[in-house]
């Protein structure tokens, strides 16, 4: 009767100990980045530049519609500049549509252009941020998925 009372016990252990569920390890990436006070050029509502942004597609107009995002800005050693490091379009593979980008409302090329005053830059400001597709050829647009990268550089210099 002893070695009963000492068995079932040890049954009831080893059979919970098979039905246990095994631990599942998660992580989560986190990244943080301090910009220096003296200058910076950074999103507002969100880090949406790390996101892809979709020209929505209207189908009344024909049109696709613009992005517009807002950005803020600030640089205690002078005016900022931008330009895009290579034309901005978006493409299927065969077909591009050429893409229109401004910051403050001063359009952007591949050539650097002045697109916040020192006197707005010294104190900081939020400026708008926009991508629109250029105009459709003749034909319209042919469809496909396209997509694309849109890379800018901003620089600030003594004035």
């Amino acid at each position: 009767m002893k070695r009963l009372f000492v068995a079932l016990p040890l049954a009831l252990f080893t059979a919970a100990s098979a039905y246990a569920v095994d631990p599942i390890e998660k992580q989560v990436q986190v990244t943080a980045q301090v910009p220096t006070d003296a200058f910076f050029v950074e999103p507002v509502g969100g880090n949406w530049m790390n996101d892809p942004q979709e020209l929505s597609w209207n189908s009344f107009r024909s049109e696709l519609q613009p992005i517009r995002k807002q950005l803020q800005v600030k640089s205690t050693v002078g005016p900022i500049t931008a330009y895009l490091v290579s034309p901005a379009a978006v493409s299927d593979g065969v077909n591009s549509i050429g893409l229109d980008v401004s910051v403050a409302g001063t359009t952007l090329s591949t050539t650097s252009t002045e697109v916040i005053t020192a006197a707005q830059a010294a104190p900081g400001a939020v400026v708008g941020f926009e991508i629109a597709a250029q105009a459709a050829p003749a034909g319209g647009y042919v469809p496909g998925s396209y997509q694309g990268l849109v890379s800018m550089m901003f620089e600030t210099a003594t004035p």
